[in-house]
């Protein structure tokens, strides 16, 4: 007699989705940090002034923060709260919109700031400290800079400017040496930055959309962010990785007082532009009003 066998067919599970990446906010409201982890507001910090800029820093649990009365300030997350490594309250003559760190020393802690000047239309580097910080360096720029960033293939400084260019400035020769702007089609650039293999990411909050130019100004792709509740009116952007893929996040606040004002938060893969993720909200409902949002990752701040 032949055995009779019984075939059963189990479904397989669908894979997890992953996690949203942790972030944090330069949030408008009560001009306060807010850091996001899985969706859940675990720590937050409120500054006297508006925030402009933030950037995460190696040593886990520091960040830069642009903004309030002083200036520039490493802040420290520390239990039950946050703590002022050091400012910049006691630069005088200065407005600084975006800050980053240019150089770290052997542990990771920061030695050298470059800032966007908007007081006096320039960028210029200065020590990472609160006592006489000294200027090291400047340049002065055609226009007001918007934001600064550190091009992590070359060394050299990225500086978005309110006029809707790109710059990448040679610091050691005080000369341009790259440039994006109107006559490439963009209207109104927000953010860009420069990732290791030279490709630049550019936010065009005048069409919404995200765009990647390659090393010779070729435009690699273009991605229009999907679920626009309105024009939009803050853009942001940064680099990380995600199971080991390059992926760049825009984070957007559309404009509006009503209830068309949102922000969302947007994960694109850096090879394609192909948006994969996207978020508006944490667990008590809509995120805060942001003028910037980025991953808690440091990986593609310093030069590679």
């Amino acid at each position: 007699m032949v055995p009779f066998r019984i075939s059963v067919a189990f479904a397989e599970e669908p894979a997890a989705k992953p996690a949203f990446p942790t972030v944090v906010l330069c949030g408008t409201k009560h001009n306060t940090v807010f850091h996001v982890l899985r969706n859940h507001t675990d720590w937050d910090y409120a500054l006297d002034g508006p925030l402009k800029d933030i950037q995460p820093q190696p040593l886990p649990g520091y960040y830069l923060v642009t903004g309030g009365s002083r200036q520039v300030l490493l802040l420290r997350k520390v239990w039950k709260g946050c703590r002022v490594v050091w400012h910049w309250g006691q630069l005088p003559g200065v407005a600084v919109e975006s800050a980053v760190v240019a150089d770290w020393d052997e542990k990771d802690n920061p030695t050298l700031v470059l800032a966007a000047d908007s007081l006096n239309q320039r960028i210029f580097l200065a020590d990472a400290k609160t006592r006489n910080p000294k200027i090291r360096w400047e340049y002065q720029l055609a226009a007001t800079p918007r934001r600064v960033h550190l091009c992590t293939d070359s060394g050299n400084f990225l500086v978005v400017l309110q006029d809707s260019t790109v710059e990448e400035v040679f610091f050691q020769e005080d000369k341009v040496v790259w440039q994006l702007g109107k006559a490439d089609g963009l209207a109104d650039i927000r953010d860009a930055v420069r990732d290791p293999w030279a490709n630049t990411y550019v936010a065009d909050a005048a069409t919404g959309d995200v765009l990647c130019y390659g090393p010779q100004k070729q435009l690699d792709w273009k991605t229009h962010l999907p679920f626009a509740p309105g024009p939009s009116q803050d853009m942001s952007l940064a680099l990380f990785r995600e199971n080991h893929k390059r992926m760049v996040m825009a984070a957007v606040h559309f404009s509006g007082t009503g209830p068309e004002s949102q922000n969302v938060i947007y994960v694109l893969n850096a090879e394609t532009g192909k948006v994969t993720d996207w978020n508006d909200h944490d667990d008590k409902g809509g995120y805060p009003d942001f003028t910037k949002a980025v991953p808690d990752e440091a990986e593609y701040y310093k030069k590679q």
